[in-house]
């Protein structure tokens, strides 16, 4: 983890998920959080096997972490973390936190979700103390009302993502019947993708 011109960022963003693959819908997330929040720094942690998700991934480790490092090129806001996706086995947002926390211990950290996630938080591992560290920015599809946290004490802003009907489960399938996805996912890591004849993917399923 880097300071930003030897300056500690006061205000930090961080943003994880298995990103197999990253899509134009992360970037929107990405991109309007830093913008809304101000935030100094994003950290995008790609997750070597997300606590909630049974499927495994089609993209293996380190074709997810290259991703998002073609990703976070485009930005000088962002950066890479890669504590989870190096070990391999399940992590859990709160342990990682911690270690964003050791570097920066006096930033203010603002934790974006999704809808979906934010429904289930009483299911995270640790979820009381991760909700007194972070603040929640929650992105939603076409949702018009503001849904009840589904722990109390929280802090969290609702907002909107109109690309969020993009998922990963679509390009998935798409991919894996060698069908285009070149609207839903940036030109480099489309670019990526050609390059290394990962444009069809067997289901692993």
């Amino acid at each position: 983890m880097s300071n930003l011109n030897g300056s500690t960022p006061s205000r930090i963003g961080f943003f994880g998920g298995s990103f197999d693959p990253i899509h134009n819908g992360h970037l929107f997330i990405i991109e309007k959080s830093i913008q809304d929040f101000e935030l100094d720094l994003l950290f995008l942690c790609p997750a070597y096997q997300a606590p909630l998700r049974e499927q495994k991934p089609i993209f293996n480790p380190v074709q997810r972490l290259e991703m998002a490092r073609l990703v976070a090129h485009s930005n000088q806001k962002m950066e890479v973390l890669d504590f989870e996706i190096n070990q391999p086995k399940t992590s859990f947002t709160y342990e990682t936190i911690q270690e964003v926390k050791k570097g920066y211990p006096k930033s203010k950290i603002f934790l974006a979700i999704g809808l979906d996630q934010f429904e289930k938080l009483s299911t995270w591992r640790w979820i009381r103390e991760l909700s007194k560290e972070v603040h929640f920015i929650v992105f939603a599809r076409g949702q018009t009302n503001t849904p009840a946290p589904a722990i109390s004490d929280i802090q969290y802003t609702f907002m909107q993502n109109p690309l969020i009907d993009i998922s990963s489960t679509q390009i998935r399938k798409c991919l894996q019947n060698g069908e285009s996805v070149a609207h839903w996912i940036p030109d480099v890591i489309l670019s990526y993708l050609e390059k290394n004849n990962l444009l069809r993917q067997k289901d692993t399923s």
